[in-house]
């Protein structure tokens, strides 16, 4: 005799009003994208939706695919909105193996774990009707990666298939193609990477897009096929306000950033034509160690001795949020200035977060800065923290240096402006005068105009400047004797 099981598969806690709305969307389609902005509650929307398919005995179960970062987030996501049970696939073979035996309705598993699973996941999915879930879907890339390739090998045999993200353009249009490739196998942005790449390809280095053209009509693609929604038009969140510290750098400092700028100008001068420097570029690391001068020359020159100006300038901005008794996160690309700066900021319970430390003790580090009064600093990598993580006991990111990662900045400065933030947010960024942050800060603007148009954030592309090969060497300055 069979045995029967009765699960309750009702929500356990309310969703808002914006989030019944999405969660009746996902519930009744197959292929879903949720591009809803950073801090509007995706997670809760998806496990409701995904509860409301199990009781309609549309699927059996879920499999969650994030990041390993964000196993933690999920687990206790699902264990606040709803009643069932979950499983994480991680451990020794053995440990998986045993997982997988497990009765579970939401199975998890992390993008790097998933490669070598591959097997075991086709032939569960063959014996059970589960959806497949990509949160932070913009990690997956072009189809030659061999995690985007496993990914695509266990499309067909999901029963739905749903991606989330508030930056589905996390830097260029050519971004979109494999997250819809795992939706629909091709239907809607086509099956051939190559030619999509090509049709909305993009050159930073000029003044005008074809928003009349090509990005209108992808435009109209994903606007059709996706539901996506600003903060601003479903929540009542505190204003969030935008400043720039401006500083010079000193002296020393100066004179280092100038060797190693006129050094660069010299190659940039004598490279081909009109190639504007690229994410995959050799040039990029170049010019981002000129991003490390401005920020603190010690971290390439470890005779460097002085105060780097832009430390003083933070300092200042430090004590001014202490004072009213508030939270920082202050945000670095560098993870040795993430250590320096954690023991310069040791009196005020400074905690320390970037992706070497284990999932774990990262987990632990965010509690403890969420409830721990006498810990009001949190110095972190957006690489490693910028995705998942609820940080709204403070209301201040400063950016001490920032990187050409248009995801890294939009997502990070979202940890503190999302749902349960009661104060007004302040996102400082700090810019040396005369610097590569004047190029980064440019470039991201750039992304960020482009990736609204297509996301339908904005009615047209707002662009400044040139960045052409003339325009770096403006931006780098001729050689000084």
């Amino acid at each position: 005799m069979k045995r029967k099981f009765n699960f309750d598969f009702n929500r356990k806690t309310q969703p808002f009003p914006h989030q019944v709305e999405a969660i009746d969307y996902i519930s009744d389609n197959t292929n879903v994208a949720l591009f809803d902005e950073q801090g509007v509650g995706k997670t809760k929307i998806v496990i409701d939706a995904l509860c409301r398919n199990m009781a309609e005995g549309k699927i059996d179960g879920s499999l969650i695919i994030c990041k390993k970062s964000l196993i933690a987030n999920w687990e206790e996501e699902i264990e606040t909105h709803s009643y069932l049970k979950s499983i994480v696939l991680r451990g020794s073979d053995n440990e998986k193996g045993t997982r997988f035996m497990g009765f579970s309705h939401f199975y998890i598993i992390n993008y790097e774990s998933l490669m070598s699973e591959v097997n075991r996941l086709s032939m569960f999915l063959k014996i059970r009707k589960m959806a497949i879930v990509l949160d932070e879907s913009h990690r997956i890339k072009g189809p030659e990666s061999k995690s985007t390739q496993a990914i695509f090998s266990l499309r067909d045999k999901a029963q739905k298939r749903i991606i989330i993200t508030g930056t589905p353009i996390a830097n260029r249009p050519v971004d979109l193609w494999a997250q819809y490739y795992f939706l629909d196998g091709g239907s809607l942005l086509g099956n051939d990477f190559d030619a999509f790449k090509d049709k909305y390809a993009v050159d930073l280095k000029t003044t005008k897009f074809d928003s009349t053209g090509r990005f209108d009509e992808l435009k109209d693609i994903i606007k059709n096929n996706s539901m996506r929604r600003l903060k601003n038009d479903v929540l009542q969140l505190p204003e969030k306000f935008y400043h720039t510290k401006r500083v010079s750098l000193t002296e020393k400092q100066a004179s280092m950033y100038e060797q190693l700028k006129n050094e660069l100008y010299i190659e940039i001068e004598n490279s081909d034509g009109q190639k504007i420097i690229d994410e995959s570029n050799a040039m990029l690391k170049k010019l981002l160690r000129l991003a490390q001068l401005a920020s603190n020359p010690f971290l390439i020159d470890k005779s460097y001795k002085e105060e780097p100006a832009k430390f003083n300038a933070l300092d200042k901005l430090v004590q001014q949020i202490i004072s009213k008794k508030e939270k920082a996160i202050v945000w670095s690309s560098f993870v040795e200035n993430i250590r320096i700066l954690a023991k310069r900021y040791g009196e005020y319970g400074a905690l320390q977060l970037y992706g070497d430390i284990p999932i774990e003790k990262r987990t632990f580090i965010v509690k403890k800065f969420k409830t721990d009064e006498s810990s009001k600093i949190l110095i972190a990598n957006p690489a490693a923290a910028k995705e998942g993580l609820t940080l709204t006991s403070a209301n201040h990111a400063i950016y001490l240096d920032r990187n050409f990662n248009l995801t890294d900045y939009l997502q990070s400065q979202d940890r503190i402006h999302r749902i349960s933030q009661k104060k007004e947010c302040h996102i400082t960024k700090i810019i040396a005068d005369n610097t590569i942050d004047e190029y980064i800060d440019e470039i991201l603007y750039k992304k960020h105009s482009l990736a609204k148009y297509i996301q339908g954030d904005a009615s047209e592309i707002k662009i400044a400047q040139h960045l052409t090969k003339e325009e770096i060497l403006r931006v780098l300055g001729g050689p000084t004797s």
